[in-house]
């Protein structure tokens, strides 16, 4: 395709000035200079399709973002980076404490458990190395080169579990050039950051290696008060105490040899985000009215509205755990050798591991409803093989390769549900009118609800595939690809009532495979240097799994895998030489057997439980558009817009509160981003820029079932930046604010109103500062 030369002149201009009108609805083109001046716009290179292209010559609907563009908005995390995407939404999970997950949702499509029994439905990559669980997905940026947005199945070369789409980290490697950089950070909260790297060469033109670091500080936002006294117990609730450090080493044995060896080791250490109540509904808590049967309410207090605090959503009552710790590392090297000028062979090898522990009090109270605390630990093996090469005159560009993958998952949870109620019943001197009460009651047990509860999983999965790209013509480019997926699990678990000693699930283990086959195909035509349009379509795979939260041995069921049909089409252009970019792609995806975490009832004992289950189809359609433009000297200004209809076209009768009415979970109709900035030289080595971003996002719900008090309102957030840039110097000084609005909205919720007559959520950060010094060296 790079081969077209420039012709048809007024084919050219005919193009533009048609797409014009087009980006005319951003106010993009006002104020373009002569044609005669050299601002233009970077060109931007992914590696979305394994191989490095333009981004404007890769069929695929993706968004990239540098080390600078992340910068220069604030951008720290995987999941601040989302609000300026289309159609894309990232947050962690109020279940989990609001601790390092990441639930990241992808036209509709994604993940918002926790737990090994369920896979996220966006995969995370870092160079080239899938991570496979939500627990530690919100990392630190360390290092970066760029970061890439795929949005659709990657089912081809991504593989499992990337329905919604793939997330890909490309890290900066070690170039011998001895140098570096440091960074330090202070702002509102008592925040003080520190990140650096320092790049130098143990062999010259042979062996390299670069060493970085980041650590994030900052004292909390949330409080604890006292229910009695509303004095405060704990200001810390919401704080940041992290460390990562990352070595790399590359090694050039031969000018036909690269090897990159890297090691990484990250930890957390601090209070979860405060989770606050937003309901209380006590007449629909069976286990609360039991103790009120017993001994009036629990602690001398019904559990109302009066826990409720109106007006503050980063103050609670709660008095269960609330702290979150992760330590995770790795190991990644990756060896690419030149077979040939034709054909690369590369091999990617890699360990992971992490430990993790978070709790959370559910019910926002001192009383003893709900407390988790969970205890997790995991690791795993990867091995691909990847050959790609050209043929046919470079009109062939190939590809083909083998995936294995092994993991071990070990989950223990201490659940404290109505503490105390067993040993209450216990103590009483005969049943009541339920028929509970009196010591050695058989259904006393049933009211031991605090549970010591054990799961392990242990997965297994090998993949081949194969993708090629054949150019017709100069012009027209036909891409086929398939994917062969086998998977197994083996899930073992133990739910012990603590007080009582009973089982409800003594140690049982369930296995159970899946396979899938993923093929994807495309059409691509340049109609001019600057005008690329193309169809595709793209299947994408997710493995069953296990309902993670039984009540009895009966409930340990199997659900089956889900999968996305997706039919794109779309058109990038780069406009007035090179000064507008202007990309719009148009979806339609089929999503069957969705694995939804619900209310339904059982297949094996015909009770409602809670549960993951295929509950259904859901047909996804949408738009998504993405522009840039120099329109002059210094100015840089672009956006996007996200529209998206997420339609449930079938659905389970036995699911409870879910209609085919109800919107997909994280699945906004409307997402917006905008930026301006505008630089301009002040000395003959310095520079100021100014820099102005804004994102909106419409209502979207936090659970399929809609629950009104957990809804994510509307909200638009705007940040800004003030540097000055002495580049002969190497020193940034940088001003930047976030949230300037202060707009709070509920970034994750969960609902347990069916079981203990409350919904939980976690709102975003409020506004805050901050200044940043740089020096390059």
């Amino acid at each position: 395709m790079q081969k077209y030369v420039k012709s048809e002149h007024r084919r050219r201009c005919a193009s533009q000035l048609a797409l014009l009108g087009c980006s005319m609805f951003f106010g993009a083109v006002d104020g373009y200079a002569e044609s005669g001046d050299t601002f233009v716009l970077e060109e931007i290179t992914v590696t979305a399709r394994k191989r490095e292209e333009s981004l404007q010559l890769t069929p695929i609907a993706v968004s990239a973002f540098s080390e600078m563009d992340l910068e220069k908005r604030n951008l720290s995390n995987l999941m601040e980076v989302t609000s300026f995407i289309p159609n894309v939404s990232v947050s962690s999970t109020a279940r989990g404490g609001g601790g390092p997950s990441a639930n990241v949702y992808i036209r509709g499509v994604g993940q918002d458990d926790f737990l090994f029994t369920t896979d996220p439905g966006v995969g995370i990559y870092i160079d080239g190395v899938f991570y496979p669980r939500t627990i530690g997905g919100v990392m630190d940026l360390l290092d970066l080169e760029r970061v890439e947005v795929l949005r659709g199945p990657q089912g081809t070369l991504f593989g499992k579990n990337t329905i919604g789409g793939a997330i890909n980290v490309i890290s900066q490697k070690p170039t011998g050039e001895t140098g570096g950089s440091a960074k330090v950070t202070v702002g509102r909260f008592g925040r003080l950051d520190a990140r650096g790297s320092f790049d130098f060469s143990l062999i010259p033109d042979q062996l390299f290696t670069k060493i970085s670091f980041s650590t994030k500080n900052r004292n909390g936002y949330g409080r604890r008060l006292d229910f009695a006294t509303k004095k405060v117990i704990d200001d810390g609730l919401g704080d940041e105490d992290q460390t990562a450090v990352r070595a790399a080493v590359r090694w050039l044995p031969s000018d036909k040899i690269t090897v990159d060896i890297s090691a990484d080791y990250s930890t957390w250490n601090q209070n979860s985000a405060p989770t606050v109540v937003t309901k209380i509904d006590p007449s629909n808590a069976f286990p609360t009215l039991q103790w009120n049967e017993v001994i009036g309410t629990p602690s001398g207090l019904p559990y109302d509205d009066r826990f409720l605090i109106p007006g503050n959503v980063d103050d609670s009552y709660g008095t269960g755990p609330n702290g979150v710790t992760y330590e995770g590392w790795g190991l990644n090297g990756t060896i690419g050798w030149d077979v040939n000028e034709d054909v690369t062979l590369k091999s990617i090898t890699a360990y992971r591991a992490f430990k993790a522990r978070f709790g959370r009090d559910g019910d926002g109270s001192p009383l003893p409803i709900v407390a988790t605390d969970n205890r997790q630990k995991q690791h795993q093996f990867s091995q691909e093989i990847q050959l790609v090469g050209t043929s046919m005159e470079d009109r062939l560009h190939w590809q083909i390769g083998g995936f294995y993958f092994n993991e071990y998952g070990q989950d223990l949870n201490d659940v404290r549900l109505i503490s105390g109620m067993y040993q209450a019943f216990e103590a009483l001197p005969g049943p009541i009118g339920s028929g509970f009460g009196g010591a050695g009651n058989f259904l006393n047990q049933f009211l031991d609800l605090d549970l010591d509860i054990f799961n392990e999983i242990n997965i297994s999965s090998v993949a081949g595939f194969g993708q090629a790209t054949f150019d017709v013509t100069d012009r027209l480019s036909i891409t086929g690809g398939l994917r062969y997926t086998y998977e197994k699990k083996d899930y073992t678990l133990r739910h012990r009532r603590i007080a009582s000693g009973l089982f409800i699930v003594p140690m049982t283990t369930v296995s159970n495979d899946w396979n899938a086959a993923t093929p994807m195909g495309s059409l691509q035509y340049q109609w001019s240097e600057d005008v690329m349009t193309y169809v595709s379509f793209s299947r994408g795979f997710k493995s069953g799994g296990f309902n993670g939260r039984p009540t009895q041995s009966a409930l340990v069921e199997t659900f089956d895998p889900e999968f996305v049909s997706s039919y794109e089409a779309g058109i990038k252009t780069e406009l007035l030489d090179n000064r507008l970019r202007l990309n719009i792609a148009a979806f339609y995806m089929d999503y069957t057997d969705m694995q939804i975490n619900v209310i339904s009832f059982s297949k094996n004992t015909g009770t409602l439980v809670l549960r993951t289950d295929n509950v259904g189809a859901a047909r996804i359609k949408g738009v998504e558009m993405d522009f840039q433009a120099a329109p002059a000297e210094g100015w840089l200004i672009g956006g996007n817009l996200g529209y998206l209809d997420f339609s449930i076209i079938k659905l389970d009768p036995t699911v409870v509160g879910v209609t085919k009415n109800s919107k997909g979970v994280r699945a906004p109709e409307w997402t917006m981003s905008a930026y301006v900035e505008y630089s301009w030289q002040v000395q003959n080595d310095a520079e100021v820029t100014l820099r102005g971003d804004w994102s909106y996002e419409s209502k979207s719900f936090s659970d399929i079932t809609n629950t009104s008090s957990i809804i994510r309102v509307p909200h638009s957030i705007f940040n800004a930046r003030v540097s000055y840039n002495m580049v002969e110097a190497g020193w940034e000084i940088s001003l930047f604010g976030t949230n300037l609005g202060n707009k709070r909205f509920i970034n994750s919720g969960s609902s347990d109103l069916n079981s203990f007559g409350f919904t939980e959520a976690i709102y975003n950060r409020p506004r805050e500062w901050g200044l940043s010094v740089k020096k390059i060296f």
